[in-house]
């Protein structure tokens, strides 16, 4: 059975569903809850996108303002939160929000025993949440706007570094340059865009360490994760303040581990700092990791086995 029929099996004797990308949200869980909806609406599946924490004026909220001319700020939602709420997670696979998980979309593949209990989970390496949405429109003979040809597009350079790091799937990597001439939209232009450097000149040290953070639970152990994105690697000053300031974050956070890495654009090279009370290790790797797919899952297995 194809993914879209086995989606609409789940959901077509269902009340509203509730769309929720990943705390912390980012471009490709904004937009993938976007299209998702936009997809729900068109099979005529009663459904809401909303986030579940306020929305600040972050580098994702100024790229879906710049690009797509939408505040997110409209898709937050502050009321109480309801043990009755139907969940269809995007962009991640477990929640801390009140509900029952219906289904699951994600491209970060995992062997959770937790996804085994959705009615609808498909999980799969690709270069964006928003790639694999965009293969349930086709299947659904979805007629794809401009608009939001332009969403799919920006969500896989966005993720994968502008189609330059290891979550690159190459034959997705050749249909974004499809979708691109089908659709008039100018590829140049959105590859620069969407490497998405860390703009840090002028950023204090709390606000470099704290981009773009993630918290992890593995067990009984909380892993906290943030990340910058650069063209030519930091001044050795500005390192050692960040270490300083990763150790007595670790201290004041309780923190297992803080894992901070450095994508350094320019040579291509991955610096993932491991942070505890007792050390700071740092790893090199000569290609753009990703973050879910390569690093974290190193980090969780430390943990859990």
């Amino acid at each position: 059975m194809s993914n879209l029929k086995s989606l609409m099996q789940v959901l077509k004797c269902q009340k509203k569903v509730t769309i929720l990308g990943h705390d912390n949200i980012d471009v490709d869980a904004f937009i993938s809850g976007i299209l998702l909806s936009n997809l729900l609406s068109f099979l005529k599946i009663e459904n809401e996108f909303i986030i579940l924490e306020e929305v600040h004026e972050s580098e994702t909220y100024n790229i879906v303002k710049e690009l797509f001319g939408i505040d997110m700020k409209a898709y937050a939602f502050s009321k109480e939160e309801s043990e009755d709420r139907l969940l269809f997670l995007e962009d991640h696979y477990k929640t801390e929000h009140k509900g029952k998980v219906l289904c699951c979309l994600d491209h970060h593949p995992t062997n959770d025993e937790i996804v085994k209990g959705y009615p609808f989970y498909y999980s799969r390496l690709s270069c964006s949440t928003s790639y694999m949405v965009y293969e349930l429109m086709v299947e659904a003979k979805y007629e794809i706007s401009k608009q939001e040809a332009k969403m799919i597009l920006v969500c896989m350079m966005v993720d994968t570094v502008s189609f330059r790091s290891l979550k690159t799937v190459t034959k997705e990597a050749i249909e974004g340059r499809h979708i691109a001439e089908k659709y008039d939209l100018n590829y140049d232009y959105l590859e620069k865009y969407c490497m998405c450097l860390t703009k840090i000149a002028g950023d204090s040290i709390n606000s470099i360490i704290n981009n773009g953070y993630k918290y992890y639970n593995y067990g009984k152990n909380r892993v906290k994760s943030s990340y910058i994105q650069i063209y030519g690697m930091l001044e050795e000053e500005k390192i050692k303040a960040c270490m300083q300031a990763l150790i007595e974050g670790v201290k004041s956070e309780n923190l297992s581990m803080w894992v901070f890495i450095i994508f350094e654009c320019k040579t291509l090279i991955t610096y993932e700092y491991r942070i505890t009370k007792d050390k700071v290790e740092v790893f090199k790797k000569n290609k753009i990791l990703s973050r879910g797919t390569n690093i974290m899952p190193e980090i969780e297995k430390l943990f859990t086995q």
